[in-house]
């Protein structure tokens, strides 16, 4: 929702993570601050059970026009880039 309110002019935006679980209103899981993959999608760490790709957080922001740009697990921020056309 928070992705999705934001003006149409904006193309991106940085969040730290603390910022996302107030939003959320719950904690992120661990993956989170793990795995880059988490974010971006793609391949899960070797032992992981399984892909990352089309999982339930990348649906809501692709579904909301936004994609994550950038993601840096030692500061705990990612930015989102508002997807062409949205």
């Amino acid at each position: 929702d928070y992705l999705a309110g934001l003006p149409k002019v904006q193309r991106r935006v940085s969040l730290g993570f603390r910022r996302l679980e107030e939003l959320l209103g719950e904690s992120l899981p661990p993956s989170a601050s793990k795995y880059e993959a988490w974010w971006t999608g793609g391949r899960a760490p070797v032992g992981a059970a399984r892909e990352w790709r089309d999982q339930v957080q990348e649906q809501a922001w692709r579904a909301a026009g936004w994609a994550v740009d950038e993601v840096d697990l030692g500061l705990k921020n990612v930015t989102f880039r508002r997807l062409a056309g949205r």
